[in-house]
């Protein structure tokens, strides 16, 4: 089972994000304690496409259950190619005034979640963005690569 929305490229529907999230856990008897990791990556991935994106077609979210956790799937009509499992690198070591603005969410997300794929379809120009969150704990660096999926 699964559950689908779309939101509007904007940020205040963070709001809406959080209830759908929060509903489809409850729905489908996701562990409540996964949410507030999975609540960050969303916000953390949907603020990166609402600034940088030039699309304005909705974002899709799904979110489905899985043994002890869940899968959700960010899909991005009119997307340029950005895959986030290639982020730059951030020294965190640096104190925070000398470090570059921006990155630390993208640096963040492999480390909070089990895995991470990319895919982007160039004939339909359509990203997406799969990750999965189980109450194992993830391992550093889980981030896996996978551009020959289709949206």
């Amino acid at each position: 089972m699964s559950e689908n929305a779309s939101f509007a490229r904007r940020i205040d529907v963070l709001a809406e994000i959080f209830a759908f999230t929060t509903a489809a856990f409850a729905r489908q008897g996701v562990p409540a304690a996964l949410l507030a990791d999975v609540d960050f990556v969303l916000e953390e991935l949907f603020t990166n496409i609402v600034k940088y994106s030039r699309g304005k077609a909705p974002v899709a979210i799904e979110i489905a259950a899985i043994p002890q956790g869940v899968q959700v799937t960010l899909t991005e009509p009119e997307a340029d190619r950005f895959d986030v499992t290639q982020a730059p690198p951030v020294d965190i070591a640096l104190p925070a005034v000398q470090r570059q603005p921006g990155g630390l969410g993208l640096y963040l997300i492999p480390r909070l979640v089990d895995s991470v794929q990319y895919a982007y379809s160039e004939g339909e120009r359509c990203g997406r963005i799969v990750f999965r969150k189980t109450s194992a704990a993830p391992s550093p660096g889980a981030a896996e690569r996978n551009g020959k999926e289709r949206c």
